[in-house]
């Protein structure tokens, strides 16, 4: 991973989408608050058709990622497409900027403005300052829908846009004070020892390590606290060598038997992807899913799903392991599909889902996933849930949670 604020992961960084009607300005103000050509801009209806992401440094916030999208009242042949992808974003946002030109509005831009300010963090942002002055009362209407004073800017001249930029800023921070959440929050304290056990195959990049192993020890030391990391192969000679035992264990889900085997049974142990489920999604709710397992009948439909795209190897988990994990836990045949960074449209046709870490993903976008579930009726599991649930050693993972409620059912 690359250093300083461009290298943050978008799955770490604010998502601000850019939302409206065609032409409202939307592609012109990404270009304004990034500071570069990015979006094309042009008086065409449907110039942007899907999402335009660009990951940004907003100062005195830090690094972000603003996502233009096509305009919701697209209604060409490709539109019900084009609108179904920008309010997927719109789900998964953190921030929404909602852009309304001042000589074209109407009621269904202040419709379309509520219903995001229902959802998540929302400003209006009023365009073409430069050449139409909104009116006092569209202004004093928009606050009252966002409880927010809306932005007037120009894209053109550049009024407004260093005053939009601070007025994000403290959206965000104020955002993030409220609600920051951490990766091993609760688990450790200041000179504490983590042993990580990382196993070194296929699908481990060349020359360094994947982020969920990465920003858990960043997340140790920044606890000032101590790392340990060692390949599972070593594991019982690195276990010699140490005076006193690890004070938490994180392993990859992959040989989460064999280190619960290992380790003495005082040491806390859970895994990468326990940990992502918890800080991106509902691990309760996860591990109430998972022993459907036991009961699905034959020929059940499970999705697979990641929230990333990657390079396919021989021993993918997601297309592989997983699937024949499944087959020798329940000794059935079930119909499985598995997707890489999208999940289907429609869902009621799954008896479950099966969902990665996410570590790809912000936690606002997991959530928008299980909330898609949700309204579809099909339970959500997780990849290191559903492994250790498999490997028989759930109880002991989910110990360091001290989760009330989430035992296997009678």
């Amino acid at each position: 991973m690359s250093g300083g604020p461009q290298g943050t992961p978008r799955s770490m960084r604010p998502h601000i989408v850019l939302a409206g009607k065609c032409n409202a300005g939307k592609s012109a103000l990404l270009n304004a608050l990034v500071g570069q050509d990015l979006a094309i801009v042009s008086s065409t209806r449907g110039t942007t058709t899907d999402p335009v992401l660009r990951s940004s440094e907003l100062l005195p916030f830090g690094p972000v990622v603003y996502v233009d999208t096509a305009g919701l009242d697209d209604t060409g042949a490709l539109g019900s497409a084009r609108n179904r992808k920008t309010r997927a974003a719109l789900a998964g946002s953190d921030l929404a900027l909602y852009t309304i030109h001042p000589a074209r509005w109407d009621k269904d831009d202040l419709e379309q403005l509520g219903s995001c300010a229902t959802q998540r963090p929302t400003l209006a942002v009023v365009t073409h300052s430069d050449t139409t002055r909104p009116g006092l009362e569209l202004l004093r209407e928009l606050e009252r829908i966002t409880s927010r004073k809306p932005a007037v800017v120009s894209s053109t001249s550049g009024e407004g846009i260093w005053e939009l930029r601070d007025q994000l800023a403290g959206i965000l921070e104020a955002a993030r004070k409220k609600g920051d959440r951490q990766l091993l929050e609760g688990l450790i304290g200041s000179k504490r020892l983590v042993l990580l056990i990382v196993p070194i195959d296929l699908e481990a990049p060349a020359g360094r390590l994947i982020l969920p192993q990465v920003q858990t020890i960043r997340e140790v030391l920044d606890g000032d606290a101590a790392t340990l990391v060692v390949k599972d192969q070593e594991l019982p000679w690195v276990l010699d060598q140490l005076k006193h035992p690890p004070d938490l264990a994180i392993t990859d889900s992959q040989v989460v038997d064999r280190a619960a085997a290992l380790l003495p049974p005082e040491v806390p142990l859970t895994t990468f992807s326990i940990l992502f489920s918890r800080l991106r999604g509902d691990l309760p709710s996860f591990v109430e899913s998972v022993y459907l397992l036991d009961t699905l009948p034959q020929g059940s439909r499970i999705l697979v799903t990641e929230s990333c795209s990657h390079q396919i190897q021989c021993d993918d988990i997601g297309r592989v392991k997983i699937p024949k994990w499944i087959r020798t836990y329940t000794g059935k045949e079930h119909r499985l599909e598995v997707t890489g960074g999208t999940i289907p449209e429609e869902l009621d046709c799954y008896d479950l889902i099966i969902h990665c870490g996410g570590c790809m993903i912000t936690r606002r976008q997991m959530l928008a996933r299980l909330e898609e579930a949700r309204l579809a009726g099909v339970p959500v599991t997780n990849y290191g849930v559903a492994i250790s649930h498999m490997q028989g050693v759930l109880e002991r993972v989910l110990e360091p949670f001290n989760l009330k409620g989430a035992a296997r059912p009678a």
